[in-house]
This record gives C-alpha cells, structure tokens and sequence, in this order.
C-alpha cells in the first residue's frame, strides 16, 4: 500500500517499475536520479568523468572530428584529454570543455549535467543537434557557449534563472529584472540572433549590451544560437537576401541599358550646348522686321534619345570656323553704322566709288 505522496509519484533517487509506489531506492546512486517518477529501468549506478566524456564522445560522432588530434582514447584519464582542463589544485575533476569548429554531430548528452565542477562549455561552430539539458542547471557555469549550431526548442526555464551562467542575473544598477534573467542570456531563441549567439547584459550603467535581434531566413527559424542572419530588412520589410541575389541576376541587363541610355542622354546635351555656343552662322537665315532669325527649317526634336541631331564635329574644327567667320562679319560690316536705338546692328551700306576731282589749293612747290 503506498504511503503518502508515494501513491503519487516516487521521490527523487528513487525507482519503480510504473513510477509510483511501491518505490525502491537506486543502489549506488551518487547522485544520479534526481527526478521523481523514474521507472526502475532508469535505476542505474553511478557514472565517473571518463565515463561521461567516454558517452559524449560517443554521440558526437568523435572519430570523425576534424581534427584528429582531438582524437580521445576510450577510458583514458580525463584531464589529459585535449580540450579538457581541469582543477589539478584540487581533486582533479573537469573544469573545461573546449570543443570549437571540429564538427561535433550529434546530440548533447544529459550526463555533462553531472560533471559537478564544470564551469566552462565551449562548443561554439559545430552541428550539436537535440535540446539543451535541462541538467546543466546543476553545474556551476559560468560560461556556455553552443552558437552556430542545430540545436532546437527552447532553453529550459530553471536554467534561465540560475545566476552567473554567460553574466545571468549580474547587471550594473538600473537595468531591467526581465533583462536580467531571461533566457535570452543563455542562447538566442529561434527566430533571432546576434553575432555572439545570445545576449549579454551591460557590463556599466548607461551602457548598451547584445541582444537578439529578428532574424528570418531557414537557419533562425529551425534552430537556436544563431550568430548570423541572410536576411535583409528594409523600412520594416524583411527581403530574403536569396531572393535579392536571384532578382539582381534578372535586372542587370535593364540596369545596364538604363546606363547606357543615360549616357548617351548626357552625350547629346552636351554636344547640343557646344554647338550652340560655336557653331557658324547660317548664310541662308533671314532676319525679319522684329529681328527674328529664320533658318527655313522646322526645329528638330529636341528628345536627347535622338542621336541624329548630334554632330560630331571636332571642337577644332568648330572653332577655326568661328574665328574665321567672325573675322568675315568685321571686314564687312560699316563701322561707321552705330547702333540704333534698339541697341541692334544696322545693315552695312555699299562703298560708293567717287569720281576723282583735281586739287583747287595753289601749288607752293
């Protein structure tokens, strides 16, 4: 007959075959079983360090790591692990993983949870994939670090409130009790990242820290900690950059044609203002009584898109010209003319040859 709340569910350290009463004790626990309700399969002795990192090398895949140098040997001692360092002053337990960029695959495994005195988790870069044990709660962290890779749900809530894990709950005065403890700080939720792959307090009042920003492309939505984003956000629309590439391949030849038009618009309208200030006159243009020039001709289209009004004269030629004509206007125009009232040149009159009339003044030779 059960006893109490073991009618309800075993205590921790604990087993039985439905999960409640009638419960039995775990033999040579240590620690092990700190869930109520385990069933008595779960019921196993305990685990020592190189065991531990015996199963976590074993689920990541460990002989394929990039680096075969990192390469540990099954049961051998765990502070001579490369990657691993421990607290040789004390009694020689891990203090430190450090695992970057050497494509760990796989899941991690819940029994890191019982390396007491691990305070550093350093596995940033890899293809880690599962969920974040919840039973890391129990180390003593300072420091967790799985950006970049696939790990997905959510941070386990009893670990977004353990203080001192990446500066949880540490803050300079002033800051917000949410920001202080929120998941945020243990790794970037999905949907969102940051170039760290979480979010960091302040470290001084006034100042700004990291946060987790919007991201949408695949990577965020699917897994947490990322620390990059393909995605490109504009006044409040967010383009994803794959469909920015595939449309900027499909709009270079228009872009390229635009330019070209624009410059052969400039082009013209250059051209169009050089020859209005030093192409010649016209010998066939007649002036009328209101000193209206006229050519004979209709204006031409003035669209700077036409290139058949566009001449290209050497600015040489058009200038020899000018001088030239310039110098034509002056030796036939009556300098003794003036100006008219209207400050317009009058026509220039015919030389009229005099007959020649002998001298009526007294030779004094």
């Amino acid at each position: 007959a059960s006893r109490g709340c073991d009618g309800i569910c075993c205590p921790a350290n604990s087993a039985s075959r439905e999960g409640v009463a009638p419960c039995t004790p775990c033999p040579n626990d240590g620690g092990f079983h700190r869930y109520m309700g385990q069933h008595a399969t779960e019921c196993y002795g305990s685990m020592n360090e190189e065991e531990i990192l015996d199963l976590f090398f074993e689920q990541t895949h460990g002989d394929e790591w990039l680096d075969s140098s990192y390469l540990w040997e099954k049961g051998s001692p765990a502070c001579r692990r490369k990657g691993v360092e421990c607290d040789v002053a004390g009694a020689g337990q891990v203090t430190k993983i450090t695992l970057p960029s050497l494509g760990l695959r796989g899941p991690l495994v819940t029994e890191l949870g019982f390396l007491s005195k691990l305070r550093v988790l350093d596995l940033p870069n890899n293809q880690l994939t599962g969920f974040l044990p919840s039973d890391l709660r129990f180390l003593p962290l300072e420091h967790l670090d799985i950006r970049g890779s696939r790990v997905q749900g959510v941070v386990p809530p009893l670990l977004c409130i353990k203080e001192g894990v990446n500066g949880d709950g540490i803050g300079p005065p002033g800051v917000d009790f949410n920001l202080l403890y929120a998941c945020e700080n243990i790794i970037c939720p999905r949907g969102t990242y940051s170039s760290i792959g979480r979010a960091s307090l302040p470290e001084n009042e006034g100042e700004e820290g990291i946060q987790c920003l919007p991201c949408y492309d695949d990577q965020a939505t699917l897994y947490m900690g990322r620390n990059e984003c393909t995605d490109i956000s504009i006044a409040g629309v967010h383009i994803r950059t794959a469909d920015v590439r595939r449309g900027m391949t499909k709009s270079i030849p228009v872009v390229l044609a635009l330019a070209f038009l624009a410059v052969l618009s400039r082009m013209k309208l250059s051209g169009r203002k050089s020859l209005a200030r030093t192409s010649p006159r016209n010998e066939n243009i007649d002036v009328d009584d209101h000193g209206h020039a006229d050519d004979g001709h209709e204006d031409e289209d003035p669209s700077p898109l036409r290139l058949s009004s566009l001449s290209l004269q050497p600015l040489t030629q058009l200038w020899t010209f000018a001088i030239k004509e310039k110098a034509q206007v002056q030796s036939d125009d009556d300098w003794t003319a003036g100006y008219s009232e209207s400050h317009s040149v009058r026509p220039g009159k015919k030389l009229v040859e005099l007959p020649e009339v002998k001298s009526q003044l007294p030779d004094v030779s």
